[in-house]
């Protein structure tokens, strides 16, 4: 049984006047608000998001040798990721609507440009596949049209930016199929059942609330922040690998584990190139995607 919090649980009803205003959001997660601190409303929710402070950092540095090599705006994703991080921060200690907008929209920007980097030619009009920056170009627009939609129903953001980043699952699912990389395969298979089980936590503590309560472990949408960051993380490296590989399949990319091989699914995931001599004179581009 919870203690008496210390401000009641938040009004759902949004304050129009004041975006600002603790509590304006209509969204109120499961956790109980202002019991383990009177100053941040959802205390775990909140710093469970230490990860997207911690993880991407790491990651550019690790990938500067490959970001050099293939220049291909890689590193945008990571800081993205950070970014989200603020906001989710700001987002879960205030439940302010603006909160929730920077948190929701900087996930919608990182989808898209995702999308931008790494969805199959294949699957692009004709004038896209020849000049690719078209297509990022309208990626950038269809951002920012969102993003403006956003602010009429935010309520819907969630679902909304859950459908967007279904057909990025399918994509890696089909090309990893197509590759020959048992690592990469391996990885790709533990990156899509974490999603997996990050999404079916999203969904049991929307729905299932009074339970969780009824049990004291409110908990699930802190653990689904650790889970969908380090999912994100396994997609980028995956996408990163497997457009290098469509681009030049002689290329001598390995994918490796920080900071040691050993421990694997408790590491973080990286890409090296071996062969310094292979494509040693070009860059490889990007701009045509798995």
């Amino acid at each position: 049984m919870y203690l008496t919090t210390l401000q009641s649980k938040l009004d759902s009803t949004p304050t129009n006047e004041n975006p600002f205003q603790l509590g304006s959001s209509k969204v109120d997660w499961c956790e109980p608000n202002y019991v383990v601190s009177s100053h941040i409303a959802e205390f775990w929710n909140t710093i469970s998001n230490i990860f997207f402070f911690l993880v991407p950092p790491v990651m550019i540095f690790l990938f500067r040798p490959y970001s050099k090599r293939v220049a291909n705006g890689i590193m945008i994703l990571w800081i993205l990721l950070i970014i989200i991080g603020v906001g989710s921060v700001y987002f879960h200690a205030t439940l302010s609507l603006v909160g929730q907008l920077v948190d929701e929209i900087s996930i919608l920007w990182v989808l898209t440009a995702g999308y931008a980097l790494f969805l199959p030619s294949i699957y692009l009009p004709q004038s896209f596949r020849v000049q690719r920056h078209r297509f990022v170009y309208t990626c950038v627009v269809f951002a920012v049209i969102i993003t403006c939609l956003s602010f009429v129903y935010p309520y819907a953001n969630a679902f909304a930016l859950m459908i967007l980043g279904l057909p990025s699952i399918g994509f890696i699912i089909i090309h990893l199929k197509r590759s020959d990389n048992s690592r990469i395969r391996s990885l790709g298979l533990h990156c899509f059942g974490m999603w997996v089980v990050a999404v079916t936590i999203w969904i049991c503590d929307r729905m299932f609330c009074s339970f969780w309560l009824a049990i004291s472990f409110p908990y699930l949408h802190a653990i689904w922040h650790v889970l969908i960051l380090f999912s994100s993380n396994e997609a980028i490296v995956v996408c990163g690998f497997l457009t290098i590989k469509h681009q030049n399949p002689q290329a001598n990319l390995h994918l490796h584990y920080w900071p040691n091989e050993l421990w694997k699914w408790f590491t973080l995931p990286y890409l090296k190139f071996h062969d310094d001599s292979d494509m040693s004179d070009d860059n490889i581009s990007t701009k045509s995607i798995i």
